[in-house]
């Protein structure tokens, strides 16, 4: 599509240049292309473009995969613009030296460079706002909004600077919590809940708002009394798991398991920006946690099998 409005080598250009210079440090620049042609920008317009031609004789599901906020933070200028003198929030720093898998990502960022990638993003997700509000007008011209079902979720969050760090693959809160929205019929317009939720969970869930029988052999619960209002809990603890860590976390504490051997215990509760490492003072939690954190992993190993 890029080719068609002879915009393709422009941008593929400037992605090259990103990539030498660094794709986050100094790479943070607007992007090269106008607002219509941005990527985020063409998803919303051919998702409500969709909406607005779909038969409505059948139920239909769509799903709509936007590529932002993602590095390298390139939000269009008329977007950047809304954002370019924007007080941000500081970035949090550990203050003290992390396990060595995760120093080695570590990025050597101003104070202001790391301000810069915390505009351009939150210039970003605004643009995506907007394009959720145009699909969320597709459905009201149809007459869909009453009777359709919205979830806005994301499969990561973004360190953006705090502890030093970028992108996702972390087992900190900014990289693992992420939002999770949800409306339609039988939903309870805002209201907010803090339970404990595995994104795994919309699978059971989206097939019991269908009327389908859950799927068999995977770890994974409805939530839909939850979203009723009948339950006010779902799960005693979600874990999660990629390459260098496994952890689980309750609604007080996480545990970390790195793969180098280190673990660490964060209190949620008192220390928020888990800046405080405190297994060495609450071992029979840790001990407890990791129990439970192998049960729960062996359990799907199980299933798996």
């Amino acid at each position: 599509w890029l080719e068609e409005q002879e915009l393709y080598q422009k941008f593929r250009d400037d992605y090259r240049l990103r990539g030498e210079r660094g794709w986050i440090k100094n790479a943070s620049h607007d992007s090269v292309l106008p607002t219509e042609a941005f990527a985020d920008t063409y998803i919303g317009r051919r998702s409500a473009d969709w909406i607005s031609q779909i038969p409505d004789d059948y139920p239909w599901h769509l799903f709509v995969s936007f590529v932002g906020p993602h590095d390298p933070f390139d939000p269009p200028t008329e977007y950047a613009d809304r954002y370019r003198n924007a007080e941000m929030p500081l970035a949090v720093e550990s203050g003290r030296h992390e396990p060595a898998w995760v120093e080695a990502r570590r990025l050597d960022l101003t104070a202001e460079e790391v301000t810069e990638t915390r505009r351009q993003y939150c210039a970003s997700t605004e643009l995506i706002d907007h394009q959720i509000g145009m699909i969320l007008e597709a459905l009201d011209r149809r007459g869909m909004r009453d009777n359709t079902y919205i979830i806005f979720a994301s499969d990561h969050g973004e360190m953006l600077g705090d502890r030093g760090q970028y992108t996702k693959s972390l087992p900190y809160e900014a990289s693992v919590r992420v939002p999770l929205i949800a409306a339609g019929p039988g939903i309870q317009p805002g209201r907010t809940s803090d339970a404990l939720i595995e994104l795994i969970d919309l699978n059971p869930t989206i097939c019991a708002i269908a009327g389908l029988v859950p799927q068999g052999q995977i770890d994974a619960r409805s939530f839909n009394a939850i979203l009723s209002g009948s339950k006010d809990d779902h799960r005693t603890e979600a874990v999660s798991a990629i390459r260098n860590f496994r952890m689980i976390r309750t609604h007080q504490y996480k545990l970390i398991q790195h793969y180098n051997g280190i673990t660490e215990l964060f209190d949620l509760v008192e220390d928020p920006h888990e800046l405080s490492n405190v297994a060495p003072r609450h071992p029979e939690m840790v001990r407890d946690l990791m129990q439970r954190m192998s049960s729960r992993f062996s359990a799907e190993a199980g299933r798996g099998s």
